[in-house]
């Protein structure tokens, strides 16, 4: 992961991070923990993401919580008092009372967005090397609701391919069935607009890549626009997933290709 500059005072937007996910293909690894505390070369996931953003420029983070909650609490408290603390990283949390999906964790974190500034979103099981200023500088050229990172991969069929216009703006999902062989998929970070918030309702579980991504498409053309990174990319949803990437930190992990 790359610094960049931000806004006019060189801050990079601040990063929520979805860190709500129970990790049931990794029970057998993780029994009592939520997926964002998995172990990777001897840490938990979440202090690694952490310490990538401190390193990146990012100065505030927002953690949308859900199942086993205490946890990433007990965790954050601890990271605290040691001797570095959080340094120069402000950490917010907002936890949701039900499972709310993507989108309605953003929702119900609303009341922390800052006034009318973009924000970061990332999934919290994933591990991406993206450029956090080519993103800000991307988003703002766009003028785009939301701006997405996309990663080449060799077999799309996992994730579904990106159908990606000409000039860089996200015309359609493709289906995994249907996403046999190479392309660009969804890298699960984001920039976003705050009143994409608006649209996410309270009453109910929604999701951003089922409910509000295609809303944004159906609303009109260049909604939402692409940004390609050409950095690590691993989900750390299954065990051999998990290996991999502490395999792969191990090795070499500021120059390594990406791969799933």
């Amino acid at each position: 992961m790359t610094g960049g500059d931000g806004d006019g005072d060189g801050l990079l937007p601040p990063a929520w991070i979805l860190a709500g996910g129970l990790g049931t293909r990794l029970a057998g690894v993780l029994p009592d923990l939520p997926k964002a505390l998995a172990p990777v070369g001897g840490r938990p996931f979440l202090e690694l993401l952490l310490d990538r953003l401190v390193g990146a420029g990012f100065r505030r983070v927002v953690l949308l919580l859900g199942v086993r909650h205490q946890a990433i609490l007990d965790f954050l408290g601890e990271r605290a008092r040691r001797p570095a603390g959080q340094g120069d990283l402000r950490i917010d949390t907002a936890v949701e009372e039900r499972p709310l999906g993507t989108a309605g964790a953003l929702g119900n974190a609303r009341a922390l967005a800052q006034g009318d500034d973009a924000f970061f979103v990332l999934n919290g099981d994933t591990y991406v090397d993206f450029d956090p200023g080519g993103m800000v500088a991307r988003h703002r050229a766009s003028g785009a609701a939301v701006t997405m990172a996309a990663i080449e991969q060799p077999d799309c069929r996992r994730f579904g391919r990106l159908d990606v216009t000409a000039d860089g703006f996200l015309r359609r999902f493709e289906e995994k069935a249907d996403s046999a062989g190479a392309g660009w998929v969804n890298a699960g970070v984001y920039l976003m607009e705050p009143q994409v918030l608006g649209d996410i309702p309270d009453d109910r579980p929604t999701s951003l890549e089922r409910d509000v991504f295609p809303r944004l498409l159906a609303g009109g053309a260049r909604r939402i626009a692409v940004a390609r990174q050409a950095g690590a990319f691993f989900d750390i949803g299954t065990p051999a997933s998990l290996r991999a990437l502490g395999e792969l930190l191990a090795r070499a992990p500021a120059e390594s290709p990406a791969r799933t």
